[in-house]
Parts: structure tokens; C-alpha cells; sequence
């Protein structure tokens, strides 16, 4: 029997199946608890049907940023509309769907129902060579690049990625016409 090829895994393959949910009326408050609670950085908002997704992100840009007191927020304020994909579709068409909608995370439906979550680092996981597609996103002019010409404009805004320097997938800062994670700038610094 031959195995699976890792390109063919599914969705199903990678995903968080268990999803913490809230009401459009909890507090911004009480979904950073939940969120601590269970070490996670989103929460979907679902009442009848599923109305959005809350991030950590959210909270920090658009509430704690500004001093407003996350008591006196509800969810229905601050959540984003969501992308989805069927239970069904494959890690390669996730991925592709990520970047198109340039997202992180996508929720993952059978028709209307919620049926999990999948990340960039979900599918990375599990099938590590899919992250030349979100390696991709970096849009690296390499002709200039291989010229010796260092100054390719990067997006300095990019959250996370493969470090340039050591390959490991992680929050990621442009330094010196790379991107680099905390680690390898630290090491750069030093040297």
C-alpha cells in the first residue's frame, strides 16, 4: 500500500477541530480571558450562524492601542469578517486561499457549519514544503537581489515567515535586506 502523498493531504489533516467560540454581545474583556485561557490568538463569533472572527491583533490595534477599556466593547463591535473554505478542499488550495485573501487563518465549514480552524502554521506543520507558497508572499526581487543590489524594498509589516538566515518559521523582522527572526537579528547585533 502506498502512503499519502503529503500534497494530497486535506484540510481535515491539519485543522483544529475544536473551536472557541463566543456571542456578538461578550465583552472584548472576557474574550481576552478566553483567549488566555486556552492559549489560542482568535475567537470565532457565533450566535445563530457564525458573524465573524475576533484576533488578538484586533484587540491590540483597535482597542488596547487606544486606551479603551475592553469592558466596554462587545464583540459585534470589533469582529472581521472571515474567509472560508469547505471541509473538503485540500492544504495547497488553503494555502493559495491565505494568500489571495491575505490571511492567517481560515475557517473551515461543511456548508454552514463551523467545523474548525486551519492556520498557516497548521498546514506548515503538517506539510512543511507548502510554505513556499507563504515564502512566496515575500515578493524578493531576485534578480536584484543576485546582483548585489540590497535594496529591494521589503514590507516591513510582514508578521510571520521562514528567517532567512537559519530557516525556521516564526515572527519576522526586515534587518539589513533580510528577513530574520528575533534570534538571528539578536545574533547579528552581537556579532
Amino acid at each position: 500500500m502506498e502512503l499519502e502523498s503529503r500534497n494530497d493531504l486535506g484540510i481535515k489533516d491539519a485543522m483544529t477541530y475544536n473551536v472557541i467560540t463566543a456571542k456578538s454581545d461578550t465583552t472584548i474583556s472576557q474574550i481576552a480571558s478566553m483567549m488566555a485561557k486556552h492559549d489560542i490568538s482568535s475567537v470565532v463569533i457565533q450566535d445563530e450562524k457564525v458573524e465573524g472572527i475576533i484576533t488578538s491583533n484586533n484587540i491590540i490595534s483597535k482597542v488596547v492601542s487606544k486606551n479603551i477599556p475592553p469592558k466596554d466593547v462587545t464583540a459585534d463591535m470589533l469582529m472581521s469578517d472571515y474567509v472560508s473554505i469547505d471541509i473538503n478542499s485540500s492544504l495547497t488550495d488553503a494555502s493559495k486561499l491565505m494568500i489571495q485573501n491575505n490571511c492567517k487563518l481560515l475557517l473551515v465549514m461543511d456548508n454552514d457549519d463551523l467545523k474548525g480552524i486551519i492556520s498557516q502554521t497548521d498546514i506548515v506543520a503538517v506539510s512543511p514544503e507548502l510554505i513556499e507558497i507563504f515564502v512566496d508572499e515575500i515578493n524578493i526581487d531576485d534578480s536584484a537581489y543576485n546582483d548585489g543590489n540590497y535594496n529591494v524594498d521589503y514590507d516591513e509589516s510582514l508578521d510571520e515567515g521562514v528567517c532567512e538566515k537559519c530557516g525556521v518559521y516564526d515572527q519576522l523582522t526586515a534587518s539589513n535586506g533580510q528577513y530574520l527572526c528575533s534570534e538571528c537579528i539578536e545574533d547579528s547585533t552581537e556579532e
